[in-house]
């Protein structure tokens, strides 16, 4: 039982992190265990955000369409599943070649605990869309300016601080993480 304590605790000092990154508090970080064993830890994301994620492919299972290309469900599990082991992967590459690895697994670690919360505020609103629990315009302005917020401004806040970098720096970061992941969500989506 004690261990199952700790982890509970070890999860709810991650995601107390990522809510400070969501605050903006410059000291979110502190929040974070930033040892090695954390940074594995970090990808028990996939598993918390599973729930909701796999709750959302079945109340709305229909093929989603994005810019005329129709998404299958398998296309939506692999890309999720494969997210952050490739987006870890790629910005060890990136942050070499940058010379700013220094804190690279801190940045791992923050960034996967935001995506837990991330998801845990956007998916459940769009859920409440797709059930027609609200309205289309007002919750995909809702669920918009949340995504504008976290993927934009706190991932660059996050970057910065994270990897202890100047704002354009990080906002370069923030740039090529977008880039990648709509890479790969695309070659997925064509591949299936």
């Amino acid at each position: 039982m004690e261990e199952k304590n700790s982890i509970v605790n070890h999860i709810m000092r991650q995601l107390s992190g990522a809510w400070e990154f969501i605050k903006l508090n410059p000291r979110a970080m502190e929040y974070f265990d930033v040892s090695a064993e954390a940074f594995w830890k970090s990808f028990w994301a996939i598993a918390l955000v599973a729930p909701v994620f796999f709750l959302g492919l079945n109340v709305s299972p229909d093929l989603v369409v994005v810019e005329g290309v129709e998404i299958s469900k398998t296309s939506r599990i692999i890309e999720y599943f494969l997210r952050l082991p490739l987006i870890a992967l790629v910005m060890i590459f990136f942050t070499r070649f940058l010379k700013i690895d220094a804190y690279y697994s801190n940045m791992i670690i923050a960034f996967n605990w935001l995506w837990v919360l991330a998801n845990y505020i956007i998916l459940p609103i769009s859920i409440l869309i797709s059930k027609e629990l609200l309205p289309l315009e007002a919750g995909a302005l809702v669920v918009m300016a949340v995504a504008i917020y976290l993927e934009l401004y706190v991932t660059w806040f996050l970057f910065r601080q994270s990897l202890r970098i100047s704002g354009w720096l990080a906002f370069g970061v923030m740039v090529f993480k977008a880039l990648f992941t709509l890479t790969v969500f695309q070659i997925v989506v064509r591949a299936i």
